[in-house]
């Protein structure tokens, strides 16, 4: 038995030995083969081209496009072809100098660029109205003070005492006196500065007025200059109510407002279908030597 199992044992190892001699030379084989494609790779031979099919494209399905056309918006109800429009809400503005409110107009046009406007008014400038005459000084020794004032509209000097009568202007003089008038400050003592206070009569509005030398006097409306776009020399000084003529041409002065400054003028002409009223806005000064001012009282 035993001899047996060594003699299977013997022809297995054969058996083993041959399959694995086999598997080498396949092996080898293979490898000749794939050695030998990289040698003709290496040595350029020509390798033979893909041989494709030809190709024919298909046509795509066209697409139906529908166009549509829609009509113009109509006009509204205001303007030529109005669509739409905004407006700036109204600006309420105080004064500290004249103690009065002035407001601001809405804007709700907008700008329209005429070919042929027959409105030439343009407006330079909104200012305070100073009364017109402003105390400045005085001169002399108590009880025998003799006060000095200013003519704003020609820069004169004038001098007098109580009951002097100014002609020019219509202005006279009822009193004048020093007063000590305490300064603020922040030290614990007072301290005191010596004020000519003047009392006048004003013939225009019947009533007194009180100026004194450390305040510029003022009148409640501002006051404007004006000047027509033909004639840029010549300017004109003009308050509200006031009316500026130019050939046929009237312009009115309706409202005159100083922060924003802005002026609402008002033109009238026989060749005009009817009157045109604007608000404007300061035009700068091209010509800034020696102005001409003429002032237009109210009408």
């Amino acid at each position: 038995m035993r001899q047996f199992l060594l003699r299977i044992f013997h022809r297995i190892d054969r058996i083993l030995l041959g399959l694995m001699l086999v598997i080498f030379l396949w092996m080898a084989v293979l490898s000749y083969q794939r050695f030998g494609q990289i040698d003709s790779v290496i040595a350029g031979d020509p390798i033979q081209p893909l041989v494709l099919a030809d190709y024919t494209p298909e046509p795509a399905t066209p697409l139906s496009i529908v166009t549509q056309i829609w009509e113009k918006a109509p006009a509204q109800s205001s303007g030529k072809e109005w669509i739409y429009d905004v407006f700036t809400p109204p600006v309420i503005y105080y004064n500290p100098v004249t103690l009065q409110f002035t407001v601001s107009p809405p804007e709700f046009d907008r700008p329209v660029i005429l070919t042929d406007d027959p409105f030439d008014l343009e407006l330079l400038e909104v200012r305070p109205q100073p009364f017109r005459i402003q105390l400045v000084g005085y001169v002399g020794q108590d009880d025998d003070y003799l006060a000095t004032f200013e003519n704003v509209a020609t820069g004169e000097t004038m001098m007098g005492r109580p009951g002097r009568r100014f002609e020019g202007v219509g202005i006279t003089l009822r009193s004048f006196e020093l007063r000590q008038e305490t300064i603020p400050s922040g030290s614990r003592s007072p301290v005191f500065d010596t004020v000519a206070v003047a009392v006048v009569f004003d013939e225009e509005t019947g009533q007194d007025r009180i100026l004194t030398d450390n305040t510029k006097a003022m009148l409640p409306g501002p006051e404007a200059v004006f000047r027509i776009a033909d004639n840029p020399i010549i300017e004109y000084l003009l308050k509200e109510g006031a009316e500026i003529r130019d050939g046929t041409q009237v312009y009115s002065i309706e409202a005159l407002i100083l922060s924003p400054s802005q002026a609402t003028v008002r033109l009238t002409d026989p060749a005009l279908p009817e009157p045109i009223q604007r608000t404007i806005l300061p035009s700068p000064r091209y010509i800034d030597s020696k102005r001409n001012l003429r002032t237009t009282g109210r009408r």
